[in-house]
């Protein structure tokens, strides 16, 4: 009886371990699929508050589906609908897609058309079918050994079947850049290093993905080499770089110089001399997300200079090459993820004076707005100056609607329209207008004024390559009192990555100022960049 007794101890003992081992797998199952998990929470709002807060009409005669979004719609891929076997209807994630009543197939996830998710849906007229989350989301935040984000790319394969899903980027947050999201079906999966194979035994990362979960993973590489330097999964906040929900603040601070030394000495054909030029730059971007509020600030400072030493003769006076400083504030409340009324202002100027060299002698007559005209002599090779520091201040403001045309993880186009408000003010500013008539070359000094008309501006940055990317900004300012001559402001910015720290730059500035003179101004400029960050 004893060891009978034994016996049924042993065995309730063996059954109650095996219970709470269930019971454990049980609970951690649940703790990587719940959609309210702590490691696998969704930034986006649950499945039941985002279709309440869509408003996308649908006609009486139409139903809808219905696919949640795991953090941001534009973020994630698009979402497909079938109907024998042909495309009927497309969306984002997070918002009705409105089809005709009838079965569908629904299409979702990352990678070509026949790596998506399939699952079959019946739309019924004047209802929203819901697809259930059978998927798992994917962030991969992209950084340094210094926690600083960058674009470097990475290739995601399934371990069940190594079959490749396509390449990923990292993103610039810090330059507002979005991070996309990978929608895959649940399991594990092998991220590699660009080029590698499912068989690489460095630079490759794995990560489970559970049902209706979504991972922030966090993906250290060095950007030179493309080697991988640590990975694993992450806890939402700490992803702060990146992720809105958490820090509602990026911010980004970056100097850079870049310079030219010239020396020729006994050279046939060519002076004896020493040329000197640089250039110096400091940009400061900080941006502002919270739900539909957006805010962004921008201080540009780009100061270069050439000095040209000949052996014979005195020194040229030093030549300014590039000279402004630009500050642009906006604020924009979206009522919808796409548009919604902004307000904006800014200026900008020079910093330092604007002067001309003389190759040859001269008389400079300067006609005043006080009707006076003084006239200069000025010998070759000096100087002779056509506006004070800070002499020509433009300030910007404006109102209107700011509307999202395009967004993913490759591009960005946005386009302002709305009221704007201009206020000109000049210092000592001269504009040459000849007078054939007079042997002095004429120079007339530019009174200030104010404008009120219609500004519309086009914003938009592509990443065309892993190394090459593209920043353009159009503005164009309608005056109330002559539409007929607009003010047209058009500034670029090719950039080509070379390591970390330096980058080939073009950068191509087009200013079209009827108020002032009629001649387009055009400013190009080929830089060999040298720039690191300060946060």
């Amino acid at each position: 009886m004893k060891r009978n007794s034994n016996q049924n101890c042993s065995r309730f003992k063996i059954a109650a371990s095996l219970v709470l081992l269930l019971l454990f797998s049980g609970m951690t199952a649940g703790l990587q699929a719940g959609e309210n998990s702590e490691f696998y929470k969704w930034t986006a709002p649950s499945a039941e508050d985002q279709l309440a807060a869509d408003q996308t009409p649908v006609p009486a005669d139409a139903g809808a589906i219905f696919v949640p979004a795991m953090t941001d719609g534009d973020d994630e891929p698009l979402v497909l609908v079938f109907r024998n076997e042909e495309k009927i209807a497309s969306g984002n994630t997070g918002s009705r897609i409105v089809v005709d009543p009838g079965a569908c197939v629904v299409r979702i996830g990352t990678g070509a058309v026949k790596q998506m998710m399939t699952f079959g849906v019946e739309v019924a007229k004047g209802e929203t079918t819901v697809v259930e989350t059978a998927w798992g989301g994917l962030k991969i935040e992209v950084v340094d050994e210094n926690n600083i984000p960058h674009r470097s790319t990475y290739e995601i394969i399934r371990a069940e079947d190594r079959e490749l899903f396509g390449i990923g980027y990292g993103a610039d947050t810090l330059q507002a850049e979005p991070l996309g999201t990978w929608l895959l079906s649940p399991g594990l999966y092998r991220i590699v290093r660009t080029g590698e194979t499912y068989r690489a035994r460095q630079d490759f990362a794995t990560v489970v993905l559970p049902e209706g979960g979504l991972v922030h993973f966090k993906l250290v590489i060095n950007p030179e080499t493309g080697e991988f330097r640590g990975a694993g999964v992450a806890m939402p906040d700490e992803l702060g770089i990146v992720d809105q929900t958490v820090s509602k603040w990026a911010k980004s601070m970056t100097v850079g110089v870049a310079g030219a030394l010239n020396d020729t000495s006994n050279v046939v054909g060519v002076p004896n001399q020493t040329s000197y030029s640089g250039l110096a730059f400091f940009d400061t971007y900080l941006t502002y997300t919270n739900g539909p509020h957006f805010g962004s600030g921008i201080i540009e400072l780009e100061e270069g200079f050439l000095k040209i030493d000949p052996e014979i003769g005195e020194a040229l006076p030093t030549q300014k090459t590039r000279d402004r400083l630009r500050t642009d504030l906006l604020y924009t409340r979206f009522f919808k993820e796409r548009i919604g009324p902004y307000a904006r202002a800014g200026f900008l100027t020079n910093v330092f004076a604007a002067d001309t060299l003389a190759t040859e002698d001269l008389n400079i007559a300067y006609n005043r707005l006080d009707g006076t005209r003084d006239v200069v002599f000025v010998p070759a090779n000096s100087n002779y100056q056509t506006a004070d520091s800070f002499g020509n201040l433009r300030f910007r403001e404006g109102v209107g609607a700011n509307l999202r045309l395009f967004r993913n993880q490759h591009a960005t186009l946005n386009w302002r329209l709305g009221i704007g408000l201009r206020q000109n003010v000049f210092r000592d500013l001269y504009v040459q207008m000849d007078d054939p008539l007079t042997d002095e070359i004429d120079f007339f000094e530019v009174d200030d004024f104010n404008q009120e008309g219609i500004e519309s501006t086009i914003t938009g940055n592509a990443r065309i390559t892993r190394y090459l990317s593209y920043i353009t900004d159009f503005e164009v300012f309608f005056d109330f009192d002559d539409m007929g001559e607009p003010t047209i402001d058009w500034r670029n910015n090719l950039s080509l990555r070379l390591t970390r720290h330096l980058s080939l730059d073009y950068v191509v500035d087009i200013l079209r100022f009827p108020q002032v003179v009629d001649t387009t101004q055009t400013s190009q400029s080929l830089l060999l960049r040298f720039s690191f960050d300060l946060l």
